[in-house]
């Protein structure tokens, strides 16, 4: 009986979406051979784009998408507040103009506009809807975007968010999955993190294959969900920047731009926040030497040395989250060296290194338990998660 209710609610769903307003709209996973994951979304025909979950040290790659794909941004669209990485949202817009999207539900200050449960915002000829879907943080939202269902951090392939931080609720994410699972077996979901090496899934797929998701007892899925574990490296720092509008775009500059600041050291500081053994390896010459973990410790050594600060970590990361540290702490005539020291090295920039070889830039060297924690599944469940990398998330 519970069967035939929930094909019977599915089909007059399908039957729902085909009376909207709706198109052809492609989907590109923007960085598939990431675990956090970035989609745009496109009305081929109209040439308007939305981005969802963009990352703020990829905005480069994302703007090489939409000129290669001949697309207007329309809107950059969070599923919720970022614990895990840095939003590229507010960066796109000061770039491209176009609207920061993100729950009702939100305490967020970046958006622009709130989508509210089933709200439909138009994209070319075609309509995107949002449902709201709490359980990981209160504001969290999926995105159907024609069949396919974009869910953010809600529901993993072959597995679950965590609840037990930034307000997340097992409860909520209960009913969240109940509203999903009535959307139909043959909807297509795309999630906004792979754990487990895969690339999409649909709502049949994953109610018999994830164990979280077809959990019918609310309780027993609290009990699961509801257990505390060690929270995201440098979280409090990346929802500090995510919940207001981050860097303006004339602090930060290019790899080839660089020179033109001068001689380092007399005319301005490299502020180099990576390890010991990236900042041995290669870095620019002249360069002063603060590892993030020791940042706020030796902030003190930044006041009398001469502007501006130029920022530099591996790929921008840890550059951005010392320079929002910086700035809090009251200093100013900062700048980020856009893509750290991989895009300075692919310029064919000077370098100097310690080690008597060729400078290079290379991956930082053991980040303890706590890191590793963060590296793999921060966002998701760790019942739930196979296995993870720390070499995405220290860039």
């Amino acid at each position: 009986m519970y069967l035939r209710a929930w094909l019977g609610r599915a089909a007059a769903l399908r039957h729902n979406r085909q009376t909207m307003k709706t198109a052809l709209l492609s989907i590109i996973n923007l960085h598939a051979d990431r675990q956090c994951r970035a989609y745009l979304v496109a009305d081929a025909e109209r040439r308007e784009a939305a981005l969802i979950d963009a990352r703020f040290d990829l905005v480069p790659l994302y703007l090489d998408a939409l000129r290669r794909e001949n697309l207007k941004l329309r809107y950059a669209i969070d599923t919720h507040t970022h614990a895990d990485h840095l939003s590229g949202s507010d960066r796109l817009r000061n770039i491209l103009g176009c609207k920061v999207v993100m729950s009702g539900a939100t305490r967020n200050k970046v958006p622009d506009l709130l989508a509210r449960d089933d709200d439909e915002f138009e994209l070319g000829r075609a309509a995107l809807r949002f449902l709201h879907t709490p359980g990981h943080t209160p504001d969290s939202m999926c995105v159907m975007a024609g069949d396919t269902l974009l869910t953010g951090d809600t529901l993993f392939i072959g597995g679950s968010a965590r609840t037990d931080f930034m307000g997340g609720s097992a409860s909520a994410l209960f009913d969240s999955f109940r509203r999903i699972e009535a959307l139909g077996p043959d909807v297509e979901v795309l999630p906004g993190h792979d754990y487990n090496q895969k690339v999409r899934t649909t709502i049949g797929e994953e109610l018999i294959s994830n164990s979280a998701f077809r959990e019918r007892n609310r309780q027993a899925l609290m009990r699961r969900l509801d257990v505390p574990g060690p929270l995201p490296n440098n979280m409090s720092e990346m929802l500090a920047f995510n919940a207001h509008a981050g860097i303006a775009e004339r602090a930060i500059i290019r790899a080839q731009e660089v020179r033109g600041l001068g001689v380092s050291g007399r005319d301005y500081t490299v502020v180099d926040v990576r390890n010991a053994n990236e900042f041995e390896a290669g870095r620019i010459e002249g360069a002063k030497h603060i590892p993030l973990p020791d940042f706020d410790a030796r902030l003190g050594e930044l006041e009398g040395v001469r502007r501006p600060l130029l920022f530099v970590c591996k790929a921008g990361v840890r550059a951005t989250l010392a320079m929002m540290a910086a700035r809090r702490a009251g200093l100013s005539d900062l700048l980020l060296l856009e893509g750290g020291m991989e895009a300075y090295s692919a310029a064919r920039q000077p370098m100097v290194a310690d080690t008597g070889k060729t400078p290079a830039v290379v991956a930082p060297i053991s980040m303890g338990p706590a890191a590793a924690c963060a590296a793999g599944g921060s966002c998701s469940s760790a019942v739930e998660v196979l296995s993870h990398s720390w070499s995405e998330w220290v860039i």
